[in-house]
């Protein structure tokens, strides 16, 4: 698996550097910020390496499907109702639901493929911040901390060093979501005001996800896959500094100032008045779908 993502890495590389030489789109200068050290190689190669971190503490990664390899579950409750959410993870993965009850529930779940796997991680939860940290060595043990909130909440918070961050069903008026390595993926959220930020690692953002003021998404290193909502009425400009932007059944008449292949940009408008999109991608690929 690790070999696959390294070569998969080498290709994208490849293909972005091809796409630069042989359309001249960056010049010399693109080109410079492309090697130069803390430009966009350098970066994806911090990416495969924090990946093959990934690979090695998880031996090959955990999702909920692989309930044979739980070993150890925590359950914690946070007291009170609080309105402002704090979530933070060094290590694991984070999600957040929307659900039933009366006040927010923690479960921390470790998994292992070990013969006899001892727990690596903790979990805390206290005056609204929720936090999950690795004690020691990992040593072949996966966390994901699922968080279940089931009432609307003022702000919500979420950031992991190495982990995906994963929400669903959930209200917020204001959401920020990063992760230094890990990907962020929405469904069926509801926001007025959301920052979603990755250094590396991609951006999912559904249909289903209603944002009634702003959204800003910004990958450093990685893809963003942005469905456009169905009813609202929205401002959106993109940016992709390396990489290229596809665009799937979106009307004509919502493009503007439309600039295509490499350092691709430009603005849909759907209606007045509507939520401000903003999306910016330093080296992957965007793909904004037209729902419905």
């Amino acid at each position: 698996m690790k070999k696959a993502m390294i070569a998969t890495t080498v290709l994208l590389v490849v293909s972005f550097v091809t796409t630069l030489v042989l359309g001249a789109a960056l010049g010399t200068q693109g080109l410079r910020a492309l090697f130069a050290d803390g430009g966009a190689v350098d970066r994806l190669a911090d990416r495969v390496a924090d990946r093959a971190t990934v690979e090695l503490y998880t031996d090959g990664g955990f999702d909920e499907d692989d309930r044979q390899y739980l070993f150890q579950t925590d359950r914690l409750t946070l007291e009170g109702s609080p309105k402002t959410l704090q979530i933070a993870a060094d290590l694991g993965a984070v999600r957040v639901r929307g659900t039933d009850g009366a006040q927010v529930e923690v479960v921390l779940e470790q998994y292992s493929r070990r013969a006899s796997p001892s727990p690596c991680f903790s979990a805390a939860a206290e005056n609204g911040v929720v936090t999950l940290r690795p004690a020691g060595e990992t040593d072949g043990v996966y966390a994901v901390l699922t968080v279940f909130v089931p009432y609307a909440l003022s702000a919500l918070s979420v950031e992991t060093g190495l982990g995906d961050v994963e929400l669903s069903g959930v209200t917020a008026d204001a959401l920020q979501v990063q992760t230094g390595t890990g990907d962020i993926e929405l469904t069926r959220v509801t926001a007025g005001e959301a920052q979603l930020h990755t250094e590396t690692g991609d951006i999912e953002v559904e249909e289903a996800v209603e944002i009634a003021a702003s959204l800003s998404a910004e990958a450093g290193t990685g893809d963003v896959h942005l469905r456009l909502p169905v009813r609202r009425a929205f401002r959106l400009t993109y940016t992709v500094d390396l990489g290229s932007a596809e665009l799937e059944d979106i009307p004509t008449e919502w493009l503007q100032d439309t600039k295509r292949g490499a350092g691709a940009s430009g603005t849909i408008v759907r209606g007045t008045d509507g939520a401000q999109y903003t999306v910016h991608v330093a080296l992957g690929e965007l793909e904004i779908e037209r729902a419905g």
